[in-house]
């Protein structure tokens, strides 16, 4: 479809779109956060910011927002009312400047829509007291340059949106590069990611490209942790208070025409950081992180009267971050186990919730309630990984209405990472799914290396303590003072070793890097038709997990 331009029908349709892309993508938007202290999620706080847009331009009379001007107008005001978190501020900000540009026009034309986007990046800009590089600041102000050195060569919007959008992915991945924190954990800006989402979506709105509905979301409820068992008297206030507010300035304390937004900021700098603060006709926005919040709402009260105000302390929320609400979705996946690297990696094919447990540390049926809890979704799978857990999960899919809870019964890691690998989620229904996941148990071997902690005699075997010894589900098949060859004894005894194609290991906390050479090197020998691969998994009890396929 080739638009020569944007009236605001045009308009509505590709924020819609976007929002729905963006809510299609909201989880991994929120994995992307690698700050120490949860100040909410980005991908969460983007999508309530911009449906709160969304809303406003739903509640008014249609034929108010077919030019653009009208639309940009209740858009902007509605994301600003909604604004969650500094990432949502800075959105809102980016869409204001847009309907300042707008104001007057009843349709974009190239030029205006490139003119509009830098008014939103300096508007941006301007929310921000500190404004750091490689974030999604930077994002919107090398697309908006972008979009300014090529605008003359297009005459319909199309190509010009497609190659913005090129532009902007562009950007986002050159992120790392200007932030170390993102290089070190290896991802790139969430709140720019979030944004490439939203104008991805825009541009299948230009192609004629339908992305399916998201339906609003309700506000995201509160933890199902009580904040008191999580901050206790014995506790100390470290990351201060997450304050934010929306203030109406009142004609009978201030000048409302004339008040600058500078003189809230200069006190919120003595008393506070990660400010963000914005003024909006008579609307006041207020974003910062202080220890004294009571001082803040003192001071700014002087100027009006507050709409909304939200104080949270910081210290429960990073107590909390693991159970943060999540927007409804069909499928939520839930599993147990323990070891840093296990958890990272089953959270990265799929699992939404890990409880901690396992060997020797099995959850109660209340963590598994909790784990329920925050999950917004119709059908819960749950793995538990250990036969020792499999009965109170069961227990707790019983005493549990507010989902449909599958209860996949895995009894080791190596189970669930063979299930997990055949997962797919778009399938219509959860039998489906779980039939698919069942194939894979069936043709799973799991191999286990651990020491021993008595000595013993087991099956013929002469176990000593302090050796290492290797198990196929409750079978002690060799014993030996290295791990190594204790691993190499166990494979020999796998059933129709002969057959199997695929050894993934799981590496303990203290296993180096040598060790699992050796082993690959000694398999590979051995079994050549054997494919091998290795993840860290830096679990205590069970210096390798091996599922053997």
């Amino acid at each position: 479809m080739h638009f020569t331009e944007i009236d605001g029908v045009l308009l509505k349709s590709m924020l819609s779109s976007g929002y729905n892309n963006l809510m299609k993508n909201v989880k991994l938007i929120d994995s992307l956060n690698v700050f120490p202290v949860p100040d909410g999620d980005t991908g969460t706080n983007m999508s309530l910011t911009w449906e709160g847009g969304l809303r406003a331009i739903a509640s008014a009379d249609a034929n108010l927002t077919d030019d653009v001007d009208n639309c940009l107008q209740l858009f902007s005001r509605g994301a600003l009312l909604n604004a969650r978190g500094n990432s949502g501020v800075i959105l809102s900000q980016f869409v204001k400047g847009l309907a300042d540009f707008a104001k007057g026009l009843s349709v974009f034309s190239i030029d205006d829509f490139t003119a509009a986007l830098a008014s939103g990046s300096a508007k941006a800009y301007g929310s921000v007291i500190k404004p750091t590089e490689g974030t999604m600041l930077t994002v919107l102000r090398q697309t908006a340059e972008y979009a300014k050195k090529i605008h003359n060569d297009h005459h319909h919007f199309t190509q010009f949106f497609t190659e913005i959008v090129a532009a902007m992915k562009s950007s986002l991945e050159r992120t790392p590069e200007l932030l170390p924190v993102l290089k070190e954990a290896g991802v790139v800006d969430s709140g720019g990611a979030g944004l490439l989402c939203i104008f991805e979506g825009m541009l299948c709105a230009l192609n004629g490209e339908k992305i399916e509905e998201a339906n609003f979301t309700v506000k995201p409820s509160s933890s199902s942790i009580d904040p008191a068992a999580t901050f206790t008297r014995n506790s100390v206030l470290e990351y201060g208070y997450c304050t934010e507010f929306i203030l109406r300035l009142m004609d009978a304390k201030v000048d409302v025409d004339n008040f600058e937004i500078k003189t809230i900021i200069g006190f919120l700098e003595i008393h506070g950081d990660s400010i963000v603060a914005i003024k909006d006709d008579d609307i006041v926005k207020v974003h910062v992180h202080t220890f004294t919040p009571g001082e803040i709402l003192n001071y700014c009260q002087r100027f009006g009267e507050f709409i909304t105000l939200k104080i949270e302390n910081m210290s429960v929320q990073h107590s909390e971050a693991s159970v943060q609400s999540s927007p409804k979705k069909k499928y939520g996946v839930i599993a147990v186990c323990s070891g840093d690297g296990i958890k990272d990696y089953f959270s990265s094919i799929g699992v939404d919730y890990v409880i901690n447990g396992g060997q020797t540390q099995n959850p109660s049926m209340e963590e598994f309630i909790k784990a329920y809890e925050s999950i917004n979704a119709d059908d819960i799978f749950v793995f538990p990984n250990n036969s020792n857990i499999i009965l109170v999960a069961r227990q707790s899919a019983e005493h549990y209405k507010g989902a449909v809870i599958h209860i996949i019964p895995t009894k080791s890691i190596a189970e669930g990472y063979s299930a997990l690998s055949m997962m797919d989620l778009s399938r219509d229904n959860a039998a489906e799914v779980i039939e698919d996941m069942m194939y894979a148990l069936d043709n799973v071997s799991t191999a286990l290396v651990s020491m021993a902690v008595r000595d013993t005699t087991y099956n013929g075997i002469e176990i000593k303590k302090d050796y290492y010894i290797g198990l196929d589900k409750d079978t002690i098949y060799s014993c030996d003072a290295d791990r190594v060859n204790a691993a190499c004894q166990l494979i020999d005894k796998i059933d129709n070793i002969e057959n199997k194609q695929v050894i993934t290991l799981f590496y303990g906390e203290d296993v180096t890097e040598d060790e699992v050479s050796v082993l690959f090197d000694r398999i590979n020998e051995k079994y050549p038709l054997l494919e091998t691969g290795a993840i860290y998994g830096g679990q205590k009890v069970y210096d390798f997990i091996m599922a053997i396929e």
